[in-house]
């Protein structure tokens, strides 16, 4: 769709992030691997919201819930290192992991605090090392470590 100066009007894009983690333009799911590769390296977090940036050019993405998605989970000796949907490997920082109401899981994955929701098969394999304290509260076993799971709402 052309603007009025004669240029692309890319407020016309409506670029999302659904649930489940898929990119959507217009409501249609993009699949194209370096299209999504390209909107994963452009994409940022700024205050509350989520922006493809490119070339001095930001453009408005909506979230659902989270922009990324754990798909897999590997229990390592000293860490827990998690897949991301843009195919992405980092270490989980038992930290931030928390648990909803509704038993949704989620974790920080940067420093800038953008996080990640788990798919259900990344958190039955998360869940393997997810104890209950017998006090309504659950512990993370990363390693010889027990870190407390923070549960929120």
């Amino acid at each position: 769709m052309a603007s009025g100066d004669g240029g692309y009007d890319f407020a016309s894009l409506e670029l999302s992030i659904d649930v489940d983690g898929n990119w959507q333009h217009q409501d249609i799911v993009i699949t194209h691997e370096r299209v999504l590769a390209m909107l994963y390296l452009a994409l940022q977090k700024m205050g509350d919201g989520y922006f493809v940036c490119t070339e001095g050019l930001c453009l408005p993405v909506r979230v659902a819930d989270c922009p990324y998605v754990v798909l897999a989970v590997r229990h390592e000796p000293e860490q827990i290192t998690l897949l991301l949907t843009n195919g992405r490997h980092v270490a989980l920082d038992p930290a931030g992991l928390t648990i909803d109401a509704d038993s949704v899981p989620r974790c920080t994955i940067d420093a800038t605090g953008v996080t990640a929701r788990f798919s259900r098969a990344a958190w039955s394999q998360l869940a393997e090392a997810i104890e209950d304290t017998g006090d309504g509260g659950f512990v993370l076993r990363v390693g010889d470590r027990k870190v407390p799971v923070t549960l929120v709402g």
